[in-house]
C-alpha cells in the first residue's frame, strides 16, 4: 500500500498536466519554454546538489555496470527482434532506441526522490549522468547506423557532452571526489531552485502526452513498452544478483531502468531520420503503463 501511495501521486500530477493542457490552460509555446527552462537550470542543479551531498562510496563501479550492461543487452535483444519482424532503416532504428532510452531525468528522478527520499536522489543522480550519456550515444549510433549516416555521427555526439545535465554530473563528481567545499548559503539557494524541477517536469510531461499517436503503431509500441518496462529492469535485477549487489542498493538503478521511453527519443527520431510515429507512440504508451510497472517493481524489491 505504501508503494501505491508513493507512485500514484506522481502520475496524478502528470495526469493533471494532461488535463489542463487539454483545457487550454497551457499553450504550446509555454510548454516548450518551460521544458527548456527546466532542462537548462533546475534539473542540472538538482542533479549537481544530489551528487555533492552524497558520499563517494554510495555508488561503486558494480552499481554503474548494473545499469549499463542491461542497456546493452536490451539493445541487442530489440535489434534482433526488429530484424526478425522485418523492420528496416528508420523504423528499425526507432524501435531499438526506444527500448532502452528512458526518461531518467524527469520521471526517474521524481520516483527516486518521492519513494526513497534524499538517499535515493544521492545514489540516483550519479547513475543518471552515466545513463543519459550512454543512452544518447547509443540512440544516435543506432539511428545513424540504420540510416547509413555514419559520416555525420561524430557531429551529433558533441552536443550530448555539452548538455547541462552531463556537465552538472561531472562537475558534481569532481566537487565530491576533490572534496571542494560549497558555502551553505549557496547550497541552500541551489536547493530552492532545484525544488522547482520535479513538480514542473511532471506537469510538462503530462501536457506533452498525445494519446492519438498510439493508434498509428500500437503493436510496436506495446512491444517496446514490454521490453522497456519489464525486460530491461529484469535484466538489471539478474545482473545485480550476479554482481552480488544487495537488494537495498539495486533499487535505484532498477527504478531508473524501469522509466518509460524518453521524449528525447522522439526528437532524435525526427532529427536523424527515424520513425517519429513509432517513437511518439512508444513514449505515450510506456508513460501510461509505467505506473503499474513501477508499483510492480517497487513491490518486488521492497
Amino acid at each position: 500500500m505504501a508503494v501505491v501511495e508513493t507512485i500514484v501521486p506522481i502520475f496524478l500530477i502528470i495526469a493533471f498536466g494532461y488535463i489542463i493542457q487539454g483545457r487550454g490552460f497551457l499553450k504550446e509555446h509555454f510548454i516548450q519554454e518551460m521544458n527548456r527552462f527546466i532542462f537548462l537550470f533546475p534539473l542540472p542543479v538538482l542533479i549537481f546538489t544530489g551528487i555533492v551531498k552524497s558520499n563517494p562510496g554510495d555508488v561503486e563501479f558494480a552499481h554503474i555496470l548494473s545499469v549499463l550492461l542491461p542497456t546493452v543487452v536490451i539493445l541487442c535483444i530489440s535489434l534482433l527482434t526488429g530484424l526478425v519482424i522485418g523492420l528496416k532503416q528508420g523504423r528499425l532504428g526507432s524501435f531499438v532506441q526506444t527500448t532502452f532510452h528512458g526518461n531518467v531525468s524527469y520521471i526517474g528522478l521524481a520516483v527516486l526522490f518521492y519513494m526513497l527520499g534524499e538517499e535515493g536522489l544521492k545514489r540516483g543522480s550519479i547513475l543518471i549522468g552515466f545513463l543519459i550519456l550512454v543512452n544518447n550515444i547509443l540512440a544516435i549510433a543506432v539511428l545513424s547506423w540504420t540510416q547509413h549516416q555514419h559520416k555525420n555521427i561524430l557531429k551529433l555526439f558533441l552536443p550530448i557532452i555539452r548538455t547541462p545535465v552531463i556537465i552538472a554530473t561531472f562537475c558534481g563528481i569532481a566537487v565530491l571526489y576533490l572534496k571542494i567545499s560549497i558555502p551553505g548559503v549557496l547550497l541552500r539557494s541551489m536547493g530552492i531552485l532545484a525544488n522547482i524541477a520535479l513538480p514542473m517536469a511532471l506537469i510538462i510531461i503530462g501536457a506533452s502526452i498525445t494519446i492519438g499517436t498510439i493508434r498509428k503503431s500500437f503493436a510496436l509500441s506495446g512491444a517496446i513498452s514490454f521490453l522497456k518496462l519489464i525486460v530491461l529492469p529484469a535484466c538489471s535485477l539478474l545482473i545485480c544478483k550476479l554482481l552480488g549487489i544487495p537488494l537495498n542498493e539495486m533499487l535505484s538503478g532498477i527504478i531508473l531502468l524501469a522509466t518509460p521511453t524518453a521524449t528525447t527519443s522522439y526528437i532524435l527520431a525526427r532529427e536523424i531520420g527515424g520513425s517519429a510515429d513509432i517513437a511518439s507512440g512508444a513514449v505515450t504508451l510506456s508513460t501510461l503503463a509505467s505506473p503499474l510497472t513501477f508499483i510492480f517493481w517497487a513491490s518486488i524489491l521492497q
